[in-house]
C-alpha cells in the first residue's frame, strides 16, 4: 500500500473474526515495532509481549473490568493477539519519554497491520493489569518491567477502507 493511501485506511478496529494472525504476519508487524524510534536508542528498556492464549486475553479482560468497575468493558477487544509493550522502571518511576517510545512502537505495529490487511487498535487500557499480580505473572515480564501500551490485531469483521480526513481534525497553530 501506497505511504498516503496506509495512512487514510488505518483506524481502530473493535471487531475481529477468530481467525489467528499467521507467522508471517506477526512477525512482519514485529519487525515494524522494533523499526520505531525510541528515546535516545533505549531499546532495552522496552519488552514486546504477545499473547495469544485465550485464557489468559480473558484474564486480562477480567483485571480491566475489575480496575475499571465496568463489567461491560472489554480491553483487548476480542482480538486473537495482543501484543503489550512494557516499559522498564527506573528508580521505582516509569519515564513519559519511555512511555512515548511504546507509543510509537503500537503505531508503527498499528501501520503494519493495516499495511497486512489486518485490523488493529490501540489499548492504552492495558495498564490496567498493572493491578494484578495474577497477570502480570503470567505475562513473563522482565524485572522492573510494566505493561503501558498495547496493541489488539487480528482479521477485521469489517475491512477498513480509505478514508476523508480533514486538515482541521486537530486544531493547528502555525508560529512563523
Amino acid at each position: 500500500m501506497e505511504w498516503n493511501e496506509l495512512m487514510l485506511t488505518r483506524k481502530s478496529c473493535r471487531e475481529y473474526t477468530d481467525v489467528q494472525l499467521t507467522e508471517s504476519q506477526l512477525k512482519a508487524i514485529l519487525q515494524a515495532g522494533c523499526a520505531a524510534p525510541v528515546a535516545r536508542g533505549k531499546y532495552e528498556q522496552l519488552q514486546l509481549t504477545v499473547v495469544q492464549d485465550k485464557k489468559l486475553l480473558e484474564l486480562i479482560d477480567t483485571a480491566a473490568k475489575a480496575a475499571y468497575g465496568d463489567d461491560s468493558f472489554s480491553c483487548t477487544r476480542g482480538a486473537p493477539t495482543v501484543i503489550i509493550v512494557s516499559v522498564q522502571e527506573d528508580q521505582g518511576q516509569i519515564s513519559p519519554m519511555m512511555i512515548a517510545s511504546a507509543g510509537c512502537v503500537v503505531e508503527n505495529m498499528h501501520l503494519a497491520a493495516t499495511d497486512l490487511g489486518l485490523g488493529s487498535v490501540y489499548l492504552g487500557s492495558i495498564q490496567a493489569v498493572n493491578n494484578s499480580f495474577e497477570v502480570l505473572y503470567k505475562l513473563k515480564l522482565q524485572d522492573g518491567f510494566w505493561p503501558v501500551s498495547a496493541l489488539a490485531v487480528g482479521n477485521a469483521k469489517e475491512p477498513a477502507e480509505k478514508r476523508d480526513v480533514p486538515m482541521t481534525k486537530i486544531f493547528t497553530n502555525i508560529v512563523e
